[in-house]
């Protein structure tokens, strides 16, 4: 597969795709804290940013990885 993909072998490109898939889906978990009020909407943001941290996470993992040449080396 790396063959047929070379430029997203490294840690650069994949930090950009990283970003843009934190970007849409920060807006698609966000939806039903707008779409809410009052103590509800409380909750759909704790929810959101539970969610969005525990992703910030794994792509950050994935892209010291990569950087270090564990995968896609």
């Amino acid at each position: 597969m790396t063959d047929f993909l070379p430029f997203l072998i490294s840690a650069n490109s994949f930090g950009v795709i990283g970003l843009c898939i934190f970007l849409g889906s920060s807006m698609i978990f966000t939806i039903p804290m707008f779409a809410t009020r009052g103590g509800t909407q409380l909750m759909w943001a704790g929810v959101a940013g539970l969610l969005l941290t525990i992703e910030l996470v794994v792509l950050v993992v994935l892209v010291v990885l990569i950087s270090r040449g564990d995968i896609w080396s």
